[in-house]
């Protein structure tokens, strides 16, 4: 395991969350495993049903904003895991005013063919702190 191994794998969750930002379904297609599959908001998903549901929601006007923050990133052959707190935004209409929200994520990725592909992604809303 190389240090740049870590970054690549950081960098394809990193690169994923940009083309789907920019409802770049194919760019989004290249990160994402054949076997891929998420389980998010309950429901388990294939990639072809994250990112047509991703596309569909960007369609209606919904636009999401990510950033991977404190990742922690752990590599064995060519296999890797990415542990982070995604920190970003949901506006409901392209003129809302967007709700900040974060996410506690891992995805576990596989090298083929020198590059890192997502094999899995879990994703849980950070919880709202306690009333004081």
């Amino acid at each position: 395991m190389t240090m740049g191994d870590k970054q690549a794998a950081l960098a394809a969750v990193v690169d994923l969350f940009a083309a789907i930002q920019r409802n770049d379904r194919a760019g989004a297609r290249r990160y994402v495993a054949e076997d891929f599959h998420a389980f998010e908001n309950g429901v388990r998903m294939s990639g072809d049903e994250l990112l047509g549901l991703l596309a569909r929601l960007h369609d209606e006007g919904k636009r999401y904003q990510w950033s991977v923050t404190e990742p922690e990133v752990s590599v064995g052959g060519d296999l890797g895991v990415v542990a982070y707190v995604n920190v970003g935004s949901i506006a409901a209409t392209p003129t809302a005013e967007p709700a900040p929200m974060s996410w506690l994520e891992t995805a576990v990725l596989r090298r083929a063919q020198g590059m890192w592909r997502l094999t899995f992604l879990h994703s849980t809303r950070v919880a709202a702190p306690p009333p004081a």
